[in-house]
């Protein structure tokens, strides 16, 4: 699991009057906001005797532990002891553990690496602002990169999304065909789209027929430019080594009401993929992932699994992959 990079904690709209509990990487989280609305994300563990402080509320601002009603401002620091008289100070060191955190884009963000002074912007989701959304969340027992993989896989949709997915349609029509994609490295990840460009010194097309992007640490965008210019933005959050919560956007055909509308309910090609991921998982721990075979339809999510390795050891850079600045890939689908 990737340190030192901004998470969604969780939707912006789910953040209200109460505190929440979430979990990032494999740290157990509280969010609440203080008195002027902005978010904060403590360890959620009161420092007096362990409970968790999303079990508290929201006082003044600050956060009550409901054990025995200690407070805790965004900093982490124990402001407020109702059983101290009034010549007792808090004793030193109660606070607890806080988190670099903001707002942005529908979502609060925690950064849960080193808060050195190293701390970087993450990028902003591309026409957030200028689209409407259906935005909802989906916990999923498998690793955060098998989700990732899962999304820039080209064969899959047609065996999976049947009668769903615009693949499945064209090959259930026209028969499996040749096909190319390209991949481009890029500073932050990787793109694949198609159609490829005719040579190297082409740039990106701005609007693929089809492309998907790779963010590190966690974001997959899926774009069709089709009839309608469909656009899904998922981040695999990591909750521990074999679990995440998907947090996905998907851009709405009508832009009529609100900008950004809340669902509860789990798309049922998020579904088809997910149940076949959690029942691939128990085999790589087991394995390790030794039974595993390749073919060059796998070229895009191997070079993603290559970005994670050379991240995790810090040393991830556009020409760290040592691969030619565009990749065509030639298969049947």
């Amino acid at each position: 699991m990737l340190q030192n990079y901004w998470y969604i904690a969780c939707p912006s709209s789910a953040l209200s009057i109460r505190p929440r509990g979430s979990r990032v990487l494999d740290h157990d989280l509280v969010l609440f906001r203080d008195a002027s609305g902005s978010p904060g994300a403590l360890r959620d563990r009161c420092c007096h005797r362990g409970v968790r402080l999303s079990l508290g509320r929201v006082a003044s601002g600050t956060l009550e532990c409901r054990y025995h009603g200690w407070r805790y401002n965004r900093m982490g620091q124990c402001v407020h002891i109702p059983s101290l008289l009034k010549d007792e100070r808090i004793p030193e060191g109660a606070q607890v553990e806080a988190y670099p955190c903001h707002e942005r884009d529908g979502y609060v963000w925690v950064w849960i690496g080193q808060a050195n002074g190293a701390i970087t912007s993450h990028p902003p989701i591309s026409g957030f602002d200028e689209r409407h959304w259906w935005q909802g969340s989906v916990r999923m027992r498998c690793a955060s990169l098998m989700g990732i993989e899962n999304n820039l896989d080209w064969c899959h949709p047609y065996f999976v999304h049947r009668w769903l997915h615009g693949q499945f349609f064209r090959t259930r029509f026209r028969g499996f065909q040749v096909q190319c994609y390209e991949i481009r490295v890029t500073e932050s990840g990787l793109v694949v789209f198609a159609p490829p460009t005719s040579n190297e010194s082409q740039p990106i097309p701005s609007n693929p027929v089809v492309s998907l992007t790779f963010q590190l640490p966690d974001r997959v965008t899926v774009a069709f430019n089709q009839r309608f210019r469909q656009v899904i933005v998922m981040h695999f959050v990591p909750t521990g080594e074999t679990s995440c919560r998907l947090e996905w956007l998907t851009t709405r055909i009508l832009p009529l009401g609100p900008h950004l509308r809340w669902t509860a309910r789990e798309p049922i090609i998020f579904a088809q993929d997910r149940r076949l991921l959690e029942s691939a998982q128990p085999e790589y721990e087991r394995t390790g992932g030794r039974f595993e075979r390749s073919v060059a339809a796998d070229t895009a999510t191997l070079m993603v699994r290559r970005i994670f390795a050379l991240a995790a050891k810090g040393q991830w850079d556009q020409d760290a992959l040592r691969v030619p600045g565009r990749r065509i890939v030639k298969l049947r689908a």
